[in-house]
Order: structure tokens, then sequence, then C-alpha cells
């Protein structure tokens, strides 16, 4: 066993002894040093005012790169991130990209205005599934260029998994080609995808990783290490 992984077993025995439950990894957010690549994610659909205050002040808290959100909470999550580190996202769409191109442009106007710092639309997987993805191509470079109209940066969620091997490679490619500036990967907890990405990006868009989970150190590591700018964690 190397230093590291000593280390990495100390902290996990002293968080099991302080919370006395089974180990199921490190909580959100712990060890302290990845604080600042994490993202705590509030996508679930029975999330409430009280719930978004309590993640938005332990993300300050934290020093978290990002608090995503749903556009119901937008207004909330920037009075309460108001002058922090930590980067208001607002996902449009989510989870399947099932607006049509005026709606989510709509959408995600209105959330520029509230004050989010970076816009996520979702793919539009159905439109990826019906042959469609020239137009969506299209209609994410029209985000792109609102986002960057108003100073904003504009990442596009990719459920990899939901895609075949040729699917991924033409969804990739055609986020290279919009100009988005982040593709986050829905689900992902196999540094492997983040490594594809990547590759099919060839450097020109980064790439995040979402792992649904609120907890379990070693895959945010993992991800990490494989060259993810950041990991989305389910907040709890």
């Amino acid at each position: 066993m190397d230093r590291g992984e000593i280390i990495l077993e100390v902290e996990r025995q002293m968080l099991r002894a302080a919370r006395r439950r089974p180990d199921r990894g490190t909580f959100l957010w712990t060890p302290a040093e990845a604080s600042g690549a994490l993202a705590a994610e509030l996508l679930c659909p029975l999330c409430d005012p009280e719930r978004v205050e309590a993640v938005c002040r332990e993300a300050r808290r934290r020093g978290a790169a990002a608090v995503t959100v749903l556009p119901a909470f937008v207004a909330q999550a920037r009075r309460l991130l108001a002058g922090s580190a930590t980067a208001l996202v607002v996902s449009a769409g989510y989870p399947w990209g099932s607006l049509t191109p005026g709606a989510r442009t709509a959408l995600c106007k209105d959330c520029l205005a509230a004050g989010a710092d970076e816009l996520e639309a979702a793919l539009d997987l159905a439109a990826v599934k019906s042959g469609r993805l020239a137009g969506e191509q299209e209609a994410l470079g029209e985000l792109v260029q609102l986002a960057r109209s108003a100073g904003r940066a504009l990442s596009v969620r990719v459920p990899l998994r939901k895609l075949t091997g040729a699917e991924q490679v033409a969804v990739l490619t055609a986020l290279r080609r919009c100009g988005a500036d982040l593709a986050v990967l829905d689900k992902c907890a196999d540094p492997a995808e983040v490594a594809l990405a990547r590759e099919l990006l060839g450097g020109q868009m980064a790439v995040a990783a979402s792992t649904g989970e609120a907890e379990d150190f070693a895959l945010i590591r993992s991800l990490l290490e494989a060259g993810a700018l950041r990991v989305g964690v389910a907040a709890p």
C-alpha cells in the first residue's frame, strides 16, 4: 500500500467513526482537496427550496466548483451563491432534452436573465435516435452564441450510455463542431468514458462527469485522473 492509499484509508476510517454508518465511500466534498473540482447537482424532481438553500450554503462553505439546479430554482440559488467562487449552472431540458429548440432557447434566455453563470443544455436524445442530429447540432450552436453574447459558457449533458458506439462518435463530433464549451457525461462511472470523450473531442472541449451518486471518493478521484474538469455528484 503506497502513501496515498494509506492516507485515503485513514480518512475513510475517520469518516466511518464520525458518522457511525457502513462505509460506502467518502462524503460529498471530502477530502477537502477535491472540493474545487466537484459540482453539487440538484436535479431531483422532488427538490424543494429548503434543500436548495442547504446545498448552496454547503457548496459555498466548501468552495465547490459549481451547483447545478433546475430552472425553477435559479433565482434562489443566485442569491445564495452571490459573491462566492462557486458557479451557478442551470440545466435546461434535463434529462432527455425533451423540448423544442424554440422552447429550450427561451428557457435559456430566462436562466441567463436570472443570473446563471453557465447554461447546461440536455442533449435531445430523440433527435439523435431519429436521425436528426444535424438539426440538434445547429440548435446547440445557436445556444452557444446566446451564451457567449452574455459572456457565459454552454455545456451539453450527454447520456453516453444511451448511445451506440457510432452514435457516441457522431454526437461528440457534433458537439465539437457546434462550439460548446463542455461535455457533461451523464451517469458516468467509468474513467474510460471520460478518456473516450476527451479523445473524440480532440482537446477542443473540456469534459465533465456526472456520477449521479452522492458519495464514493474513489470514483470521483478516478474520473478526475482520467481528465474530467469537474465531477458532478447528487446533492445529499
